[in-house]
């Protein structure tokens, strides 16, 4: 990919969210909408200036929740979606177990969490890493169970141990699967933190939605999920730098 192509899939979509926060703006004072209900662009990316440095500290709080219930809840699912993948007695012992956790309403979790373990970062941890553990595990099952079976015939052949058979065969065929989860797991991690804080927390983004509700202040709302989108933005990124690092053929396939 060429600078300039780089360079215009940066500018384009800037360009059309400039003009969709352009319009949202003419629209609020057009139709003269009430600032606690809808407030106008400039009035919530002006509080973001205003209280920069109390959302820069409880964005950087907000983000080291986000990373360690990312991690802690992507690691086993790369683990259990290998040995699913791999052992057909772990696929019909561990998978419906693992499918009957994912259906419970573990957001109705967080009250129950606060009574075990009060107000520390531990729960909110536990609760993102338990949601956002099964795409992974979904993604990194189809990434293993889609390794062709030439490459254990080829392993076989050179007396390949385990470890060389899944760091040299299946660990590559099944990463852009398992990257495909950790990109929308990400994501989702996002939400996941900024719902726990506003439902068990004292600080954080989701504190700081929850107490400009209690004062009524919409722009500050406004702008609190405009740096959680933010912090949702560039992790995606950072997940998908790992991805062009890691697997450099997926970024010449994509070039």
């Amino acid at each position: 990919m060429t600078i300039a192509a780089a360079v215009k899939r940066i500018i384009e979509p800037a360009l059309w969210f400039a003009g969709l926060l352009l319009l949202w703006e003419v629209l609020v004072w057009a139709f003269e909408i009430r600032t606690f209900i809808l407030p106008a662009p400039s009035q919530f990316l002006v509080r973001i200036y205003d209280d920069f440095d109390r959302l820069l500290l409880q964005g950087a709080i907000t983000t080291k929740l986000i990373i360690y219930g990312f991690v802690a809840g992507a690691l086993p699912g790369v683990v259990l979606g290998y040995l699913i993948a791999r052992f057909p007695l772990c696929e019909r012992l561990i998978y419906p177990l693992v499918v009957f956790v994912q259906g419970l309403p573990k957001i109705t979790l967080a009250p129950l969490l606060l009574v075990w373990f009060g107000f520390s970062d531990f729960p909110k941890i536990l609760l993102t890493s338990l949601i956002t553990f099964f795409p992974v595990l979904v993604d990194s099952v189809a990434g293993f169970k889609s390794v062709d079976y030439r490459h254990y015939y080829l392993s076989r052949s050179t007396g390949a141990s385990w470890w060389q058979t899944f760091r040299l065969f299946e660990l590559p065929s099944a990463a852009p699967n398992i990257f495909s989860g950790l990109k929308i797991t990400i994501v989702i991690a996002v939400t996941v933190v900024i719902v726990v804080e506003w439902l068990n927390s004292n600080n954080g983004l989701g504190y700081v939605v929850l107490r400009a509700m209690d004062a009524n202040d919409t722009p500050l709302i406004f702008a609190a999920l405009v740096v959680a989108s933010t912090i949702g933005v560039l992790l995606n990124f950072g997940v998908i730098m790992m991805e062009r690092f890691l697997l450099p053929w997926r970024r010449r396939e994509s070039s």
